[in-house]
C-alpha cells in the first residue's frame, strides 16, 4: 500500500515537473528560445537537428525574408555625418524622425517636396525602415492629388542619402547598397558588392559563395572582400541616432504573407528549428555497455523526449493561435492599421481553446513580421469603442486616424481635440474632446498651440 502511494506521488511529481517546463517555454521570446535550444544541443547528446532550411519555412524553402537575417551584419558601423553641421547639431536627445526633418529643412527644396519629405519620414521606424509600402503612402495620402508617384519616389530617394545612409526603404537589400553606393571603396569592386546584394542575397546570406562566383566574374579574393565590405554596413540604419534608447533586438517568430489571394503563416525555422533524437543512441540500452552508461542515456532520452514534447507544443500552439489572430485582423492584412479590429484575450482563447492567461503569456515578447512591418502579438488587442451604427472601431485603430488627421493638417492651423472629435464624428466615430486628447497625447502629439508653425 505504501509503494502504491509513493509510485502514485512520483507521477504527480513528474507531469507537473513537464508542466512547469512547457508553460517556460511558452512564455520565452525567440531569442531566449534559441539560446535554450542551443544549451540543450550543448548538453544532452541524444538531441540533434534535422537537417532543413534556415529562417521562414514553407514546404521547399523557396520563401524566406532576408530582412531578418540582420545578425550576419554588424549593427556597430560608425555613421559619417553628410555635413559638419549636421554633425555639430545632432543630440543625444534627437529620434530618427526628428533627426531627418531637421536636415530636411536645411535643404534647397520647395515647400511642397519638404511636405512630402515630413510624410514618409512619419513612416520610418526607429531602425530606418518604412512601415509601408511607397506606393502604399501614395494611395493612402496623395492619390487625389495633384503630386505624382514620380515626384515622392524622388523625394524618398533624396531622404535615402541623407544622414544615417540607407534610411527610407522597405528591405535590407536596398539599404546594404545604398550604403555600399554611397561608400569611398574602389568602384570595381563597389559594382561588385552591389551586385551581391542585389542579384544574389539569398545566396549571400547562405554563405553560397561558389554559386555567386558561378554566376559572375569574381575571385575567391573578391568574395571575401565583398563579404568584409556588407558586413560593414549598418543592418539598422536608424539605430545609431537615438543614442540614449535601449534597443532589444529583436527576431520575428513568425512571418504572414500573401499568394494569390490567399494569406499565410509560416514559423521562423532559424528560431525553433525541427528537432529530433539521435537514431546512434536509441538502441544502446540494449547493447553491452556499463549500467551507468545506461542510467545517463536513459536519463537523457527522457529529458529530450519531454523537451521536443514541449517545444512543439509551443510552436503548435504559437501557430494556431497566429492563425486565430489573422482570422480575426484579416481586414488589418489587407488593408492596414486603420482597419485593425477590436479583439480581446477572450475571443482567441475561445477560438483555440486554451484559458485566456494562456493567451496572455503567449502574445508576450512573441513577433509576428507583417506586410506593414513587424508587430508584438499582443499588439492585434485592442478595445472597442462603438458608432452610432453600432459599428466596432479599435482603440489602435482610432488613434492612426488622429495621427493621420494631423499629419495633413495646416501647420499653420492645426486642428483643436474639438476639430479631430468632429472629423471622427462624420466617420461615425463619436468620441468626446477628452477622449481625443487622452488619445493625441499617448501618441506623443502636443496640442494644437504647440504644433501651430509660426
Amino acid at each position: 500500500m505504501k509503494f502504491g502511494l509513493s509510485s502514485k506521488q512520483t507521477s504527480k511529481l513528474s507531469i507537473s515537473t513537464q508542466l512547469q517546463n512547457a508553460i517556460k517555454l511558452l512564455q520565452m521570446s525567440a531569442v531566449e528560445i534559441n539560446q535554450e535550444i542551443q544549451n540543450i544541443f550543448e548538453s544532452n547528446p541524444l538531441i540533434e537537428k534535422e537537417d532543413n532550411c534556415e529562417g521562414f519555412e514553407e514546404n521547399d524553402c523557396e520563401d524566406h525574408y532576408s530582412h531578418y537575417k540582420e545578425y550576419k551584419f554588424s549593427e556597430n558601423k560608425s555613421t559619417i555625418s553628410t555635413s559638419d553641421i549636421i554633425e555639430k547639431t545632432a543630440t543625444e536627445e534627437d529620434n530618427l524622425q526628428e533627426y531627418l526633418n531637421w536636415q530636411i529643412q536645411l535643404l534647397n527644396i520647395s515647400t511642397q517636396d519638404k511636405k512630402i519629405a515630413e510624410t514618409i519620414i512619419d513612416y520610418i521606424n526607429d531602425d530606418g525602415y518604412l512601415i509601408k509600402d511607397i506606393l502604399e503612402i501614395f494611395d493612402d495620402i496623395y492619390a487625389d492629388s495633384e503630386i505624382t508617384i514620380d515626384e515622392i519616389i524622388a523625394v524618398q530617394h533624396l531622404i535615402q542619402n541623407l544622414d544615417p545612409e540607407g534610411v527610407g526603404v522597405n528591405g535590407i537589400q536596398e539599404s546594404l547598397a545604398i550604403q555600399v553606393q554611397n561608400s569611398d571603396i574602389e568602384s570595381y569592386i563597389k559594382n561588385k558588392t552591389c551586385i551581391v546584394i542585389n542579384e544574389f542575397f539569398d545566396e549571400y546570406t547562405e554563405k553560397k559563395f561558389d554559386v555567386i562566383k558561378k554566376n559572375i566574374n569574381i575571385s575567391q579574393e573578391e568574395i571575401l572582400l565583398v563579404d568584409k565590405i556588407i558586413k560593414r554596413q549598418n543592418a539598422r540604419p536608424g539605430s545609431c541616432i537615438s543614442k540614449n534608447k535601449v534597443f532589444e533586438y529583436i527576431i520575428p517568430d513568425l512571418k504572414v504573407l500573401k499568394k494569390e489571394s490567399s494569406w499565410f503563416i509560416i514559423a521562423n525555422k532559424l528560431i525553433s528549428p525541427d528537432i529530433k533524437i539521435n537514431e546512434k543512441y536509441i538502441n544502446f540500452s540494449n547493447s553491452e555497455i556499463s549500467e551507468k552508461d545506461k542510467e545517463y542515456v536513459k536519463t537523457n532520452l527522457q529529458e529530450a523526449k519531454s523537451f521536443i514534447k514541449n517545444i512543439n507544443y509551443r510552436n503548435d500552439t504559437l501557430l494556431t493561435l497566429s492563425k486565430s489572430i489573422l482570422s480575426h485582423q484579416i481586414d488589418f492584412f489587407n488593408g492596414g492599421i486603420e482597419k485593425l479590429k477590436p479583439l480581446t484575450l477572450k475571443d482567441v482563447a475561445f477560438d483555440i481553446n486554451v484559458h485566456e492567461s494562456t493567451v496572455s503569456r503567449l502574445t508576450n515578447g512573441k513577433y509576428i513580421e507583417t506586410p506593414y512591418g513587424v508587430f508584438e502579438l499582443k499588439f492585434f488587442f485592442s478595445s472597442s469603442i462603438i458608432n452610432n451604427d453600432g459599428e466596432n472601431f479599435s482603440s489602435i485603430s482610432i488613434k492612426q486616424k488622429i495621427k493621420k488627421i494631423i499629419l495633413l493638417e495646416d501647420k499653420l492651423n492645426p486642428h483643436s481635440d474639438e476639430k479631430i472629435a468632429d472629423m471622427l464624428s462624420i466617420d461615425g466615430i463619436k468620441l468626446a474632446r477628452r477622449t481625443v486628447a487622452k488619445y493625441r497625447e499617448s501618441l506623443n502629439l502636443e496640442s494644437s498651440s504647440k504644433r501651430k508653425t509660426k
